[in-house]
């Protein structure tokens, strides 16, 4: 259940809700931020749901059970549109069409309430949030607008002005380790996945995917000094690499994660996670500016990882920046 989700682990948001719900106190536009794998989405439909179910729980929230929660949830409600930013750009005519949808009576009746929910709200043009701040200005009486950004820095600041923000808080590792090995993973892979997988549900499938097995091994190999850590670059073309771009993305997004994962470790000076791990950590003890520096080139290797960059020579950029940085040359 959605309302478990969010109760277990955004107990401030839900409690925000719920009072708003059960106080009738729900606001024209909301605005839920928060990192990637926070339940946003969740908490959306969950909020979309309880203002259209007539079964509500003593809380205020949906039954998430009749036929107008899974009509909500399926996308299937004609008062309920979903604009969809993790899909495609939302562009001005994606707000242009819903706001002539609102203009007129509820299509089903009932509450007489119509939502729109814009996910990944953030990835939007310039257009459109003006369109969309249009929009929030008159929403029209009965209209709820929930928005779902990773980062509030996006969005027009006259929009965040006009909305209800939510803040969600990322869950610590350890709830995501536990997930992981609740869900069968070993030990050792729980501990990397719990700091770079923020989806739980993704947990036991990401431990067995090459993406994922992959980059571990590459990591390895990057701090290998006394073996083959010099010959990474050959062996990612013929070993590593994966014929399936998508999923090389992932693997090399995964292996960048990795380095930064250890590399936060050594400046927080943590001694965590399977015994080879913790003896790299102590080989490999250096001044903290130099694990610092290590994060900034992550982070900007990291931004470059996309579809639209070339994934051999992003590999080969981000490995070589890494060994200049080894031999104190400047990058």
């Amino acid at each position: 259940m959605l309302k478990d989700l969010l109760h277990e682990t955004e107990p401030v948001v839900y409690q925000a809700l719920a009072s708003a719900l059960h106080n009738g106190t729900v606001s024209h536009a909301y605005l839920f931020s928060g990192e990637a794998g926070t339940p946003k989405k969740e908490a959306a439909f969950l909020l979309a749901m309880s203002l259209f179910c007539q079964n509500k729980t003593e809380d205020g929230f949906a039954c998430e059970t009749c036929r107008t929660c899974t009509r909500v949830l399926n996308r299937e409600h004609l008062d309920c549109r979903v604009i969809d930013g993790s899909e495609k750009a939302v562009g001005k005519d994606d707000v242009d069409e819903m706001t002539a949808s609102f203009a007129k009576a509820a299509a089903e009746g009932g509450t007489g309430q119509r939502v729109c929910i814009l996910l990944q709200a953030d990835n939007s043009s310039t257009a459109a949030q003006n369109a969309l701040l249009k929009f929030l200005e008159e929403p029209g009486e009965g209209v709820t607008a929930i928005l779902c950004v990773d980062g509030i820095g996006r969005i027009l600041p006259t929009i965040v002005s006009r909305c209800t923000l939510v803040p969600f808080v990322p869950l610590p590792a350890s709830y995501y380790y536990k997930k992981a090995v609740e869900q069968g993973v070993h030990e050792e892979d729980a501990y990397f996945l719990s700091h770079i997988v923020r989806n739980a549900d993704d947990l036991k499938a990401q431990s067995e995917a090459e993406s994922y097995t992959h980059a571990l091994d590459m990591f390895r190999q990057t701090f290998d000094d006394n073996g083959p850590g010099a010959e990474l670059l050959v062996d990612y073309d013929i070993s590593y690499k994966l014929s399936d771009k998508k999923e090389n993305l992932k693997m090399l997004g995964c292996w960048l994660d990795l380095i930064d994962l250890f590399a936060h470790d050594e400046v927080m000076e943590k001694e965590e996670g399977p015994d080879w791990y913790r003896t790299l950590l102590r080989e490999k003890k250096k001044d903290s500016s130099y694990y610092v520096r290590m994060i900034q080139i992550v982070s900007e290797e990291r931004d470059r990882c996309n579809k639209f960059n070339d994934q051999n020579l992003l590999c080969a950029q981000a490995f070589g920046r890494l060994e200049a940085l080894k031999h104190g040359k400047k990058n």
